[in-house]
């Protein structure tokens, strides 16, 4: 038996996003789903959408960070259909900092090519005060273990795995996820409801937006948990 489990958020009016970031204030646009046509009026229903490939649970790929890097158009669709682990910790308390060690400890038996999606437990928190700016972050060190799992995809339950992003160091920001992309890992981001999953293990479906030229996009992902 087979039972799916929706890891995205919802996309919706008044929603979290990285608007709320020093320095992004002006960059990042707020979600904004508006109705422009009603069944009374023009005898169909349609909406305006305003987002950025940022929103939401979202796809990411090399040329977020990387001069170089991959548009996620670029990818064959075979790369979103992969067998998934799930790293469950501790939950987290607001802006903790995840070690290597706390993830060698809890980490199941990951193969190369395997999404590895990590449960901090910030999930819950998704769209509530603090959600951006009070998340657990990764050390480098931690990045770098996961780096060496040789996986495909990382997923994780937090808006910022850096905190560099949500703080003031300039310098530092993009640099974790700029090694993660270097290694062409693709980042998938935030999700929320790995909690309900029984199994450490199952496939993960995540289908982004056929977008043309983005590093990334709103994405819908799914866990099949056998």
């Amino acid at each position: 038996m087979t039972r799916m489990f929706d890891l995205s958020g919802l996309l919706e009016n008044g929603l979290w996003g990285y608007h709320e970031l020093p320095s992004l204030e002006r960059i990042v646009p707020q979600v904004e789903i508006t109705p422009i046509a009603s069944i009374e009026r023009e005898g169909f229903f349609a909406s305006k959408m305003v987002l950025s490939t940022i929103s939401g649970t979202y796809l990411e790929a090399g040329s977020h960070i990387l001069q170089e890097g991959k548009t996620l158009d670029q990818y064959p669709i075979e790369r979103f259909f992969l067998p998934a682990k799930i790293l469950r910790l501790p939950r987290q308390r607001e802006r903790s900092r995840i070690s290597r060690h706390l993830l060698e400890e809890n980490a199941p038996l990951i193969v190369p090519g395997d999404a590895l999606l990590i449960d901090t437990g910030w999930g819950v928190r998704w769209n509530t005060p603090g959600y951006v700016l009070s998340c657990p972050n990764f050390d480098n060190d931690a990045l770098h273990w996961i780096i060496d799992q040789n996986i495909s995809l990382l997923g994780v339950d937090v808006p910022c795995i850096e905190s560099a992003w949500s703080e003031s160091e300039e310098e530092a920001k993009g640099t974790m996820l700029g090694e993660l992309f270097v290694h062409d890992i693709l980042l998938l981001a935030p999700l929320v409801g790995l909690e309900k999953i029984c199994s450490d293990r199952g496939e993960l479906i995540c289908l982004p937006l056929p977008l043309r030229g983005t590093s990334g996009a709103p994405c819908r992902a799914i866990f099949l948990e056998r």
